[in-house]
């Protein structure tokens, strides 16, 4: 069970051409301070969530969007 302190992310991909694709059947629990390996923000135009943040600066990734 997650702790009340955390937060609901949606998951995200980013492929080698830069591609995005949001994974909507992947949630994942973060504590709210802490985004661990998901230290790269970028912001998202035309998705549900307003920011993603990425494991890797560019290249592929998995990133997190936190959900609102």
């Amino acid at each position: 069970m997650p702790s009340p302190s955390s937060q609901k992310h949606i998951v995200y991909l980013r492929a080698a051409d830069g591609t995005i694709e949001r994974m909507p059947a992947a949630i994942y629990n973060a504590e709210a301070d802490s985004k661990g390996p998901y230290l790269y923000e970028e912001a998202l135009v035309g998705w549900p969530e307003p920011r993603v943040y990425w494991a890797k600066e560019t290249g592929p990734s998995t990133g997190i969007a936190p959900l609102s």
